[in-house]
């Protein structure tokens, strides 16, 4: 299933494609983001690539926390 721009879920892509980035900037396997979060591997590598479109904003909290990353850093959309 192809997702638009227009469509609500779009910003699930972002956002997915933002924690790659980030992760890759902090030189951190999907595994290692995983262990340091206390989340499962799979479930990043599910956000990463937007087969998994639904997560909480205390996911992302605990991201901008432990990567001391902005909350903002995640809806980057450029």
């Amino acid at each position: 299933m192809e997702i638009k721009k227009e469509d609500t879920k779009y910003i699930y892509i972002i956002v997915g494609k933002n924690i790659r980035k980030l992760r890759k900037k902090h030189q951190l396997t999907q595994v290692q983001l995983a262990n340091l979060i206390g989340y499962n591997e799979g479930t990043i590598a599910n956000i990463e690539n937007s087969s998994y479109q639904t997560f909480s904003l205390e996911f992302l909290y605990i991201l901008s926390q432990k990567l001391d990353e902005p909350m903002c850093a995640f809806f980057d959309n450029e």
